[in-house]
């Protein structure tokens, strides 16, 4: 056992000295934790998000339907760190309308407790959407509208834009407006992560790839050849419009079920070699790492005035990709 205060390097040496892979810490009788040789290299790296409370960080979302000053104010008397305004299509009316009553209501708790809570709002793909956005009070703009791997909007509407070219554009415009965007969607390999930072995104959301780990909702499943996985859906498809309309008549459940945009079964192996969220998290910070060091940035914001963006064609992209064979 390793007592409160440990030094982690020196706790490190002797995991290793005893070949253990754990071992808890203890304060007399009482047990506050355990310590793994992964877990100290980590807590080197990484520094958790935390409110001036010492809690983590937590951000929810608010829609744009039903009472939504009611559950913006619900959400604030929470605690909650950040209101996310948000919706497929986020430039029309009825998202403008819900993000003025969403400030409004933020914007009241702020006067009593003195939290001001951001707002991001979303999502859009054009300089045009960005900008009504930040006017309308959004601190943050949500870019992506298609790029998901269990979306299907582009193949059954034709709506939506590639993410890269979406978050260079409605970056610069909402860096013109005081605001910030979070790139969504999109993700598939580290590179992606940095090249949306480099687009100009203050923040990267990921879906799918981090459905593939133990810690993801659902059940853990094996396919016939013994792999793992877990199933994902899209939050517009088949199987997620039956949940949320399971309290509604019959009629309006059958009606509801003739429009869906999303896959409502996809399977999300989990990597042998990756198969926790903090796996996952270590292979991409890894990457991005190495491309703030190949530009010379120790910050975000440093790294957006220094990368230099470029074309890239198909053959381009293929020669930078690894070959596990040879010729």
């Amino acid at each position: 056992t390793f007592p409160a205060g440990v030094d982690l390097a020196h706790a490190f040496e002797e995991l290793t000295s005893h070949h253990l892979g754990i071992a808890p810490v203890v304060d007399d009788d009482r047990l506050l934790g355990v310590l793994t040789r992964t877990g100290i290299l980590r807590s080197t790296i990484y520094r958790p998000a935390l409110d001036d409370a010492g809690r983590l960080m937590v951000g929810a979302a608010v829609g744009i339907n039903g009472d939504v000053a009611g559950k913006a104010e619900s959400l604030l008397s929470h605690g909650v760190d950040v209101l996310v305004v948000d919706t497929a299509h986020g430039h029309q009316d009825r998202m403008l309308e819900a993000l003025a009553t969403v400030v409004q209501a933020r914007d009241r708790h702020a006067a009593r407790t003195g939290r001001r809570a951001p707002i991001a709002a979303g999502n859009v793909v054009s300089a045009e959407g960005s900008r009504d956005l930040a006017e309308a009070g959004a601190d943050i703009i949500k870019v992506g509208v298609g790029p998901g791997a269990m979306c299907t909007t582009r193949m059954m509407t034709g709506v939506g834009r590639p993410q890269f070219s979406a978050v260079l554009e409605c970056a610069a415009a909402a860096k013109e407006s005081g605001a910030s965007v979070w790139a969504d969607g999109g993700v598939k390999y580290p590179r992606d992560v940095a090249l949306g930072l480099a687009a100009g995104a203050a923040n990267v959301m990921i879906g799918s790839w981090f459905a593939g780990t133990y810690e993801s909702p659902g059940d853990l499943m094996r396919d016939p050849d013994g792999r793992l996985y877990k199933e994902s859906f899209g939050m517009a498809s088949a199987r997620a419009v039956r949940n949320r309309t399971r309290e509604q008549s019959a009629f309006a459940r059958a009606r509801s079920a003739l429009f869906e945009e999303g896959i409502s079964s996809g399977r999300m192996y989990l990597d042998p070699a990756r198969p926790g969220v903090e796996d996952v998290l270590d292979s991409i910070v890894s990457g991005v790492r190495s491309a703030f060091t190949y530009a010379g940035a120790t910050t975000i914001g440093q790294f957006h005035a220094r990368v230099i963006v470029g074309l890239q064609g198909s053959a381009g992209y293929d020669e930078g990709r690894p070959r596990h064979t040879s010729w």
